[in-house]
């Protein structure tokens, strides 16, 4: 498994793996309700995957020349995201994305990461030393907390 920063034409298969991995691995938190499913997908669009590329760190875990995962960094700490494609859960697509987080917020010297998790991902993190900071939001279908990285540090970063 390779992890390296995504490029523009990366964009349409990025976005497919997270439409993907939404619409089949998150059924916990979608329920397969259309209206929910709907409104979590509306901006997972090849165009506004360009531009997060251009705009934040974003990531793909790639595995026999296919993107098998994606994540993003913000730079004040904040994961955007981290889906694996569906035929590549459970292969360390997601591990992989997570650790490379990690260590360019360690480089960056950022003290602190946040995310919200869905719960379909919550176990993921909680097994891998994240901790959850808030009780879960309401939203369509999220669980949403702000865990902290267990090599990051102990406080938002400032």
């Amino acid at each position: 498994m390779q992890v390296r920063p995504a490029q523009i034409a990366d964009a349409d298969e990025a976005v497919d793996v997270l439409r993907r991995s939404i619409h089949q691995l998150c059924a916990l938190d979608h329920k397969g309700d259309p209206a929910t499913l709907a409104q979590w997908l509306a901006n997972k669009t090849a165009d506004n995957m360009r531009q997060w590329i251009a705009a934040h760190t974003v990531l793909v875990a790639v595995e026999g020349g296919r993107i098998a995962g994606v994540a993003s960094l913000r730079d004040d700490g904040h994961v955007l995201l981290n889906y694996v494609a569906p035929e590549a859960r459970f292969t360390g697509a997601s591990k992989a994305l997570i650790q490379e987080i990690e260590a360019l917020a360690v480089s960056r010297g950022l003290k602190w990461l946040t995310l919200e998790s869905t719960a379909t991902a919550l176990r993921f993190y909680l097994s891998d030393g994240w901790t959850t900071t808030g009780p879960p939001q309401p939203g369509f279908g999220l669980t949403m907390g702000q865990p902290m990285g267990k090599a990051i540090g102990t406080g938002p970063a400032t």
